[in-house]
Order: C-alpha cells, then sequence, then structure tokens
C-alpha cells in the first residue's frame, strides 16, 4: 500500500518498483504478440498499471480477517 500511496504523490521510485514488480507478467503476455507490436504493447501495458495506481481505491482493501470471511464465504457458495 505503501508504494501505491507514494506513486500517487508522484513519487517516480515508486513508480518504479510498482512496474518492476508487474513486469514478469508484462512479459508473459508479450510472447504471444508479434515481434512488430511488442513494444507498443508493452509500453501500453505499462501505460495501464500506471493509470491503474490513481484508480485503485485503497478504502475498499479489506482487513485480513474480513478477507478470509469473505473467501469462506465464496467456498461456501461453489459447494
Amino acid at each position: 500500500m505503501d508504494l501505491v500511496l507514494k506513486a500517487r504523490d508522484n513519487d517516480k521510485d515508486a513508480m518504479y518498483h510498482i512496474l518492476e514488480h508487474f513486469e514478469p507478467f508484462i512479459q508473459k503476455s508479450l510472447k504471444q504478440t508479434s515481434m512488430q507490436e511488442k513494444e507498443d504493447l508493452r509500453q501500453e501495458l505499462r501505460l495501464v498499471c500506471l493509470e491503474s495506481i490513481y484508480q485503485f481505491r485503497i478504502d475498499r482493501v479489506p482487513g485480513f480477517f474480513t478477507f478470509c470471511e469473505q473467501v469462506e464465504e465464496s467456498k461456501k457458495t461453489l459447494e
């Protein structure tokens, strides 16, 4: 959460660390793309990651115990 808050305050190091965290996912996604489109898509995916920082609703993230309860409730509905 701290990185997200720092990134929202335009901390370039925080933004870099967030992008670094998502880089393996981005690279995996690019394997399915043609060589001519890889760099454009890479930039687009990075942009989406950065834009999502500002859309992420930190106040809606449940606490640990609430999350565990939600998981248990989801399991019950799947049974």
